[in-house]
């Protein structure tokens, strides 16, 4: 089944969650605002293969740790003496031995492996139920810098892409990174991503260009700087912490379409408030949930094999299709009430976009997009918005809380706006009442259980709105919507009937044939 992929933190605490989304009967606005399309997606699924050239090895991620030390790469004084010799060492890392341990799910920190006199970084990884020594886990990252005296040979298996070589033939060779960020020279603080400042120098920095499929499965290029001009490569990161899979064949899956496909219906214009799931994504017009076929038709494609069948009324987390270099995880659900499905003929019930990845082009309600200031996202919330609920606990005693506040939206019934203000971001959450259903189906709601309620939460259709607290912009989306089953109850009766008749004129044809075999046989 899909793997689920844990949230991302980030240095300044940006996070990527999972979205869901619905299909409901909006009344859309002549005012379409259309973004700056995202030029430049190449197709560059090779790079995504995670092989690379150790010295004299070809070597693919995750791959054993005994595969590198029988290498003379191994856990050793480096562990223990490294830290005064990394460039961007964390002083409040956690320093490994042989004899280290992992808990299951467990990632290490990157941590020097030394051979003679040369040393790289690597990240751990245990993937199994149950602590494991760390030299029996899984080595899912690979790190080096040039600032080392001694950089060993390594090559990523896309045009010989190493360090030392252009920030030009990263472009050329992989295309438009899914994200940059750029860090100050002298103490790496991050500066922006992006175009999005995070803060204001006139310091030399380092940009990060990445390619990046999930938290854990990118790569990334530190290129160096002079004066100000990009120059070469200075360091290189390969991670991936799941196996390779092969494609799968699903074009017979795609010819047969199950009959609730028909029932979406894909915006013309973009929805007027935050309650229509009406928008534009990487140049194309959607409303949640979407046929995953659609996105297939519309240039995404799957990163890894996604052949296993999705039981009836489930929903299922871990879906990642790419377009370019843009990747973007979903959740799905099978809508069909006849059969399991593979993810070609599901409904994606969410979506997202961020800053660090997937940085789509994404554009919501009046203009709302990534950057959008937090005051231009108040203004779009629309004058009502400022009605403001006091927060009652469950004993029903007023609290003082003053990083939460909560809004309802008087012309929207059972739609509010929740604001949490965290240290380092604030989250607009705007929830909608779930039992506004908007798929049709002739089935009865009891027939179906959803056993993918827990990925949904309490909560099945809401938008969650990200600002930095530095910057008062948006930095992510969050979107979920995923209707429940409407009983179409005259397409039930209408179908038992056409059963019925059915059944009576086959017991008749039957009973007449059987009558003509006794005429004969007298």
């Amino acid at each position: 089944m899909f793997k689920k992929i844990s949230v991302l933190l980030l240095a300044i605490a940006l996070m990527l969650s999972v979205p869901a989304c619905s299909m409901p009967d909006a009344i859309f606005s002549d005012d379409v605002r259309s973004g700056e399309e995202n030029e430049g997606l190449s197709g560059t699924a090779d790079i995504y293969g995670f092989k690379f050239t150790l010295g004299e090895y070809e070597l693919q991620l995750p791959i054993n740790y005994g595969a590198l030390s029988v290498r003379g790469w191994k856990i050793s004084e480096a562990a223990e003496t490294a830290e005064d010799e990394q460039p961007a060492a964390n002083p409040d890392a956690k320093l490994y031995t042989e004899e280290s341990t992992l808990e299951s799910g467990e990632y290490s920190e990157y941590l020097p492996l030394a051979r003679g006199d040369s040393i790289i970084n690597a990240k751990f990884y245990n993937d199994g139920k149950k602590p494991k020594v760390i030299t029996e886990c899984q080595v899912v990252g690979i790190r080096l810098d040039a600032e080392y005296e001694n950089v060993p040979a390594f090559i990523i298996q896309k045009d010989n892409l190493s360090i030392g070589c252009k920030y030009s033939d990263v472009e050329n060779s992989c295309g438009n990174p899914s994200y940059i960020e750029r860090h100050l020279k002298s103490t790496g603080e991050l500066v922006s991503i992006n175009d999005v400042k995070l803060m204001e120098t006139e310091e030399e920095t380092v940009s990060t260009l990445f390619y990046k499929l999930t938290d854990h499965s990118f790569i990334s290029f530190v290129i160096d700087t002079v004066n100000g001009v990009a120059s070469s490569v200075a360091g290189i990161t390969v991670e991936n912490d799941t196996e390779e899979y092969k494609a799968y064949d699903y074009s017979k899956e795609y010819k047969y379409k199950p009959e609730n496909i028909d029932l979406y219906k894909g915006p013309n214009l973009l929805g007027k408030q935050y309650t229509d799931f009406a928008y534009k994504y990487e140049g194309n017009l959607y409303t949640l949930p979407i046929p995953v076929r659609n996105l297939l038709d519309n240039g995404w494609e799957f990163v890894r094999e996604y052949g296993e069948r999705i039981p009836i009324g489930t929903t299922v987390d871990g879906l990642i299709m790419r377009k370019g270099n843009m990747a973007v995880r979903l959740m799905v659900h099978n809508y069909d009430t006849k059969y399991a499905h593979t993810a070609v003929n599901c409904y994606a019930v969410s979506m997202e976009a961020s800053l660090t990845g997937p940085n789509v082009n994404i554009l919501l309600f009046k203009g709302v997009t990534l950057g959008t200031s937090e005051k231009a996202l108040v203004e779009a919330f629309g004058k009502d918005y400022l009605k403001k609920h006091t927060i009652v606990d469950e004993e029903g005693n007023y609290i003082d809380a003053p990083q939460y506040d909560m809004y309802e939206m008087p012309d929207m019934p059972g739609c509010y706006i929740e604001k949490t203000v965290g240290e380092e971001y604030t989250v607009y959450s705007c929830v909608m009442p779930d039992d506004v259903s908007t798929i049709t189906l002739p089935v009865s709601i009891t027939d179906i259980g959803d056993t993918g309620a827990g990925l949904l939460g309490d909560i099945r259709k809401h938008i969650d709105i990200y600002i930095d607290n530095n910057t008062h912009h948006i930095f992510k989306f969050y979107l979920q919507n995923c209707p429940e089953y409407v009983v179409d109850e005259n397409k039930i009766i209408e179908e038992q009937m056409e059963a019925q008749r059915k059944k009576e004129k086959e017991e008749w044809e039957k009973q007449q044939k059987e009558k003509e075999a006794a005429a004969n046989n007298g």
